[in-house]
């Protein structure tokens, strides 16, 4: 999870008491649980002879989940705290704006729950949004009456993939999917919106099936554009069009269909009624397209060789931000032939969020720097477009003191492999995020390195708290990761569990060699797909692809991590993403694999302390997964615990829930960096 920023530092001693997290079956808290503690301010946890107090981290500048509406002159932002607030920004006139001037639309603790999108429909005063009612991601859409504050389930489907409404705002069309494991039938249905009714217009096939997008309505609202992906195959996604007079409707490819592909995404708005823009990865890079809807005609615009992660179309131009993990370029961009028209280099991450007419909102971060909103303008002049007046919102000097408490340096790490398109010995990127404040007690130097996805450009919460205790953390991107084209994002590709993890053994020597730390000093941690690498690593088969390779860490932190692939396949809502990753379980050499590359199967191998958290209302990686793990484990001996937080889904929220999972990790840290007097190693009883 990635969290939070402000203008002002809020005390949580105020907050309400934390639930308790749920050691899994049933067990005591973990020793030092100074949440649970009668008295124990929320928010403060303790490593040590450190007191670490999250409270600059969680609501020093507590807003997440930027939506804007440039239409209607708003900015929707969650306010977290122990309970999130949905609020409200009126963007309204040039004058730089407070976030204290958001007001509150609705009494529903988003904490508890998921929001994806929004959208404002100033019309009936209502926001649409995308939504679940339990932190389980059954997605489905909402409305939120904003005189009222009243919130209304509009669909009930298993899961809605995305939803868009037309240019009059009168129809939304929307992806819903049906069917609690794989194959899914979806079909995309449009819906009046002034009387909420529905109509199915056409349904996906085993060849074609329709996937995560926003639907796009053409100009004149006859038309529908979303995403498909050819054989459920992630690498051959398609961007498709549905003719809604069509007596009988049929689904069009618009794009090429013999290009690998992974991404292909219509931007909100058209040149104009006949030229839409979209993004697409077909020459390796996100780069940006012009489409004809009378011709059918597909042509690339640009030719980064970094990705252009989000771009907007304004009057100007289309404002953009291409990419990778080395830094960024705020661009606007020719919408008809492609040329930068005017550039701002920029450390760090930036993104746009949105842009309308002459305005452009867009955040920026780095490893050692915080958030940052901008609400800009963007004029033309004599010279040519350039970024002018705005206002933008960020930190205080001494929240920014609180929170910034690692420095961050840039690398090269060595691996085992060669650069096929260079020949070269492959280098990884990565970041060596040091404490500032680093122990006085070189024995209790630790290192985590963070398993998968690491390496971002951004600011992370995990990362400067880590560093408040005086801990190390080394985030690179191994193979398969983000930021470096579509060609070494695929790299992973059917090998889920094999390079990527010997690529963190390299990286762990070299934490051994530059740091100058031994290998019960280096850790092991992530979430998701890094919460199941975690696993992985600390029970990896040395035979594995002929390497021989192992690496000892001294512990390991996973978070909502999978260890059988093939459940996970069959009970998660993102099946496809297995198929790509790890192969098909209905052959047999593919299931085998998924077998072998699994950490349940390997469990025997366990020999550094490990801890395992997770909400129990995950669907993205369901809770059994690490429970599977954790009985296995215990059953062999080995030194595992397993922390559940009731009612929560593939994050954790809420200031007081965030608190003890940081508590957890804080209190396995410690006795790894301290182990009690005679243990030679963490034994059967926990940790």
């Amino acid at each position: 999870m990635r969290i939070p920023l402000v203008a002002s530092l809020t005390l949580l001693a105020a907050c309400a008491p934390p639930r308790a997290a749920k050691p899994y079956p049933n067990a005591e808290p973990p020793a030092g649980e100074a949440n649970g503690e009668a008295g124990a301010e929320v928010g403060v946890v303790r490593y040590f002879d450190r007191t670490v107090d999250l409270a600059p981290f969680l609501t020093g500048f507590p807003y997440v989940q930027w939506m804007p509406s440039l239409r209607t002159d708003k900015l929707f932002v969650l306010k977290t705290g122990e309970r999130y607030e949905l609020q409200m920004l009126d963007l309204a006139g040039d004058a730089a704006k407070s976030l204290t001037q958001a007001v509150t639309v609705s009494d529903v603790d988003w904490s508890q729950r998921s929001l994806w999108r929004l959208h404002h429909h100033a019309a009936s005063d209502t926001v649409w949004l995308h939504a679940d009612a339990r932190n389980d991601e059954h997605m489905n859409l909402w409305t939120l009456n904003l005189k009222t504050g009243s919130l209304e389930q509009v669909t009930d489907h298993d899961y809605v993939y995305g939803f868009g409404l037309d240019d009059a705002e009168s129809q939304i069309a929307y992806l819903p999917r049906a069917g609690a494991a794989p194959p899914y039938r979806t079909c995309l249905r449009v819906m009046d919106v002034a009387s909420k009714a529905a109509r199915e217009v056409v349904c996906d096939t085993p060849a074609l099936s329709f996937t995560w997008s926003v639907p796009r309505f053409s100009p004149d609202g006859r038309e529908v554009y979303f995403a498909a992906q050819v054989d459920g195959d992630r690498n051959r996604t398609q961007l498709v069009a549905v003719d809604l007079t069509a007596a009988r409707p049929a689904v069009r490819v618009v794009t090429d269909p013999k290009v690998t592909r992974t991404d292909a995404e219509l931007l909100e708005g058209w040149l104009d009624a006949d030229t839409g823009l979209l993004l697409a990865n077909d020459d390796g890079y996100r780069n940006l397209y012009s489409m004809s809807r009378k011709t059918g005609a597909v042509k690339q615009l640009t030719r980064f060789t970094e990705d252009l992660t989000s771009a907007s179309i304004t009057d100007i131009g289309v404002v953009g931000v291409h990419r990778s993990p080395l830094g960024s370029s705020l661009a606007v961009i020719d919408p008809r032939g492609g040329k930068v028209l005017a550039a701002r280099p920029l450390p760090g991450s930036a993104d746009v969020l949105e842009g309308r007419d002459g305005r452009v909102i867009w955040t920026h971060e780095a490893p050692d720097q915080y958030f940052e909103l901008n609400v800009q303008q963007v004029l033309a002049d004599a010279q040519g477009p350039a970024f002018s007046r705005g206002w933008s919102v960020g930190l205080t000097d001494a929240v920014r003191d609180a929170v910034v408490q690692c420095k961050a340096e840039r690398v090269k790490i060595p691996t085992f492999d060669r650069d096929k398109a260079t020949g070269k010995p492959r280098e990884l990127h990565a970041f060596v995020l040091t404490p500032l404040r680093p122990p006085a007690d070189p024995g209790r130097r630790l290192a985590l390195i963070e398993a998968f996805y690491g390496g971002e450009n951004r600011y992370s919460t995990f990362d400067h708290v880590m560093c408040a205790a005086g801990l190390t953390v080394v985030s690179p991107t191994v193979r398969g990761g983000d930021g470096f084209g579509k060609a070494f994002a695929a790299l992973n590709d059917r090998d889920l569990g094999g390079d990527e993890i010997v690529d963190l053994f390299h990286v762990a020597r070299w934490a051994e060699r530059t740091l100058g730390l031994g290998p019960a000093q280096i850790g092991v941690f992530g979430g998701s797909h890094g919460g199941y690498a975690t696993m992985r690593a600390l029970t990896f088969p040395p035979g594995t692809k002929g390497h021989n390779d192992r690496y000892e860490f001294g512990f390991g932190l996973a978070h909502a991590g999978f260890s059988d692939i093939k459940s996970f396949h069959d009970q998660c809502n993102i099946p496809d993403w297995v198929v790509l990753e790890s192969g098909d379980p209905s052959r047999p050499e593919d299931l085998a694999r998924m077998k072998d590359r699994s950490p349940l199967s390997h469990v025997d191998l366990l020999a550094a302390p490990l801890l395992l958290t997770h909400g129990s209302n995950d669907w993205r990686v369901p809770v059994g997964e690490s429970r599977a793990f954790y009985e296995k484990a215990r059953a062999l001996g080995k030194p595992v615990t397993l922390v559940e937080f009731a009612g929560q889904g593939h994050h954790i929220e809420g200031l007081g829930r965030i608190a003890e999972l940081y508590q957890a990790r804080f209190d396995m840290l410690q006795k790894v960096a301290a182990p009690p007097a005679g243990a030679a190693s963490a034994s059967a009883a926990g940790l």
